[in-house]
Parts: C-alpha cells; sequence; structure tokens
C-alpha cells in the first residue's frame, strides 16, 4: 500500500503496530532505528 494513499487510521494502526515491534524487540536505540527502516516500503 502506497503511504499516500492510507488514511489516517491505517496510518496510527501501523505505527502502533511498529512501536510494539520495537517495544518486543529492540535491544538500543540503533536496533530501534533499523526496525523502523526496514519497515519503510520500498
Amino acid at each position: 500500500m502506497e503511504p499516500e494513499s492510507m488514511t489516517n487510521t491505517e496510518i496510527t494502526v501501523l505505527l502502533e503496530t511498529l512501536a510494539k515491534l520495537i517495544e518486543a524487540t529492540a535491544t538500543d536505540a540503533a536496533d530501534a532505528a533499523r526496525i523502523i527502516r526496514e519497515a519503510i516500503p520500498r
């Protein structure tokens, strides 16, 4: 899904899911940044 076509609700769900993933798996700030960068659609 292209970010430009996402609704506010979809963006909120995506960000909450990403936040939960980071909380559950990141060991430090660099690891959190890696998780976020890997989640960016290319």
